[in-house]
């Protein structure tokens, strides 16, 4: 009867964790109109813009600033294809100031002709957009990435993303986290 039991538990056990992590991770999202909020207390507290102008009048070449995709640069979550204002307005400020804009994302390399496509329709310009590859994981993918265009002699002066894979490794100066309400906004 105690090896029953046994046997019962080590089977259910996983399928008990793996829903519970799937509760944690799913749980309710706030608002859209919160979400903004939310994005827009991160941009003024945080000021990226005034770093921007910081680090471009140091005159240095080949500044950049990466951004991931979605619930960072596009409203994947909220309203699909549509920017998030203050992270394109950031990009325009970088623009201004010189900086390359690049785009860092999980999503698969072989599949980033439609997301592309939205990036561009959204308003965003950028000099590069990396995926990962296949059987690579995404905080890897994302690094590989960054230290490929750090390669090509980009100086990464600001990582803007929503979740801990986009800040994994290195190939920045700072970064600029973005709500993800525990990983469960993509």
């Amino acid at each position: 009867m105690r090896t029953l039991a046994l046997a019962l538990l080590l089977v259910l056990l996983p399928t008990s964790l793996a829903s519970a992590s799937v509760e944690r991770a799913t749980g309710p999202l706030p608002s859209a109109a919160q979400w903004q909020s939310d994005v827009r207390a991160v941009y003024a507290k945080k000021r990226p813009g005034a770093y921007l102008t910081e680090r471009a009048a140091t005159g240095q070449k080949r500044l950049a600033i990466v951004l991931d995709i979605d619930n960072t640069s596009l409203a994947t979550h909220y309203a699909w294809p549509a920017p998030i204002k203050r992270t394109l307005k950031l990009t325009r400020k970088a623009e201004s100031r010189g900086m390359a804009v690049v785009f860092v994302t999980g999503r698969f390399e072989d599949g980033l002709a439609d997301v592309t496509k939205a990036l561009d329709a959204a308003g965003y310009h950028h000099d590069g957009i990396c995926g990962r590859r296949h059987g690579e994981a995404i905080a890897d993918g994302k690094q590989r990435c960054r230290a490929q265009y750090a390669a090509q002699g980009w100086t990464f002066v600001l990582n803007v993303g929503n979740r801990s894979t986009d800040f994994v490794g290195g190939d920045y100066e700072r970064r600029l986290r973005l709500p993800s309400y525990g990983g469960a906004l993509s």
